[in-house]
């Protein structure tokens, strides 16, 4: 049980911002590849503040559009943007025409292009108006939501990395050791049946389909992009698989809540 806890905080400080606890480090170094299917339950830490957060914006008679910007918002702060900078390093290498080492080239650089801007402002767009379409009808339904994308999402993450080789080698995703195959799809499993355990309550029987289909072709194509574009994965592409299934997560739940 111990081990669990520490996989969890070690996941926690690497995703997210939330307080650091130095005992998860004592003893010898984790891969960080190791701690995988603990991504999920980091995932639900880091948005259960922003889901209370919309709760209690929705509460006080605050519009749903301005409390799910409040929450997504306070949800990129704890997790340090560190998705959404992925996010926009994978869009800038690779949707330009530049080979391979042009593309893994732009990623490392600091600066945003037009394909990074425009895919973080889509992908901020897109969920927070989602999330909005779904506290329309109900806030709480809202908040259940949050964290099964939170959880889903980070799953599809620990899957492609364990899936596809290093694009980059000596590159962050790479140093840190990768999953092995069994991790990657322990971390999926982990990520679906937690997202299951919050939505099928309330979403009804739909929400174990809808969501994890629109997720799992999002995570094809994009696996399907990177093995054509780059050959592997980086730890930028790896936040763009975040972001894509959260995205496709906060879709499938706001279709079945109509």
């Amino acid at each position: 049980m111990i081990r669990l806890v520490h996989s969890v905080l070690r996941a926690c400080a690497f995703l997210t911002r939330l307080p650091t606890v130095p005992a998860a480090f004592a003893g010898a170094p984790v891969a960080l590849g190791r701690d995988a299917p603990a991504f999920p339950v980091a995932g639900i830490l880091a948005a259960a503040l922003p889901a209370l957060v919309l709760l209690g914006l929705l509460a006080a008679g605050l519009a749903p559009l301005a409390a799910a910007t409040a929450a997504v918002l306070l949800l990129v702060v704890l997790t340090g943007a560190l998705h959404e900078d992925g996010l926009g390093d994978t869009a800038d290498g690779i949707f330009g025409h530049a080979d391979r080492d042009r593309a893994l080239a732009i990623m490392k650089d600091s600066r945003i292009g037009t394909y990074g801007a425009l895919a973080l402002m889509g992908s901020l767009a897109l969920r927070i108006s989602l999330l909005a379409a779904i506290a329309e009808l109900s806030g709480p339904h809202a908040a259940l939501a949050l964290l099964a994308a939170a959880a889903g999402s980070r799953g599809a993450m620990a899957l492609l990395w364990s899936a596809l080789p290093s694009a980059d080698p000596g590159g962050l995703a790479d140093r840190v050791g990768r999953p092995s195959g069994r991790r990657g799809a322990a971390a999926a499993l982990v990520g679906l049946a937690l997202s299951a355990a919050l939505t099928l309550p309330v979403f009804g029987w739909s929400a174990l389909a809808l969501p994890p289909a629109l997720a799992a072709l999002g995570w094809f194509w994009l696996r399907g992009v990177l093995l054509r574009r780059l050959g592997g994965q980086t730890g930028d592409t790896l936040g763009a698989c975040q972001q894509i299934g959260e995205i496709a997560w906060l879709l499938g739940l706001a279709l079945i809540s109509r």
